[in-house]
C-alpha cells in the first residue's frame, strides 16, 4: 500500500534460533523520497515475542 512518501508492507517471518522457532507476520513502513528508502519502522504482531527469541530483555 502506498500514500505519498508511505509505503507499508505486509510481512511474514520465520527463524531458527538456538533450538527455538519464530513463525510472525508484521507491517513495515517505509518512507520514499526520490526513490531511495529514507526512513524504516517495523512492526511484528507480537514484539515481546520476538524480543525473547532474539535475547532481547
Amino acid at each position: 500500500m502506498v500514500n505519498g512518501e508511505l509505503v507499508a508492507v505486509p510481512v511474514r517471518f520465520t527463524g531458527r534460533r538456538d533450538g527455538a522457532s519464530m513463525d510472525m507476520t508484521g507491517v513495515d513502513l517505509l518512507t520514499v523520497r526520490d526513490g531511495k528508502i529514507v526512513e524504516v519502522h517495523l512492526f511484528s504482531e507480537n514484539g515481546v515475542a520476538e524480543d525473547q527469541f532474539w535475547g532481547r530483555p
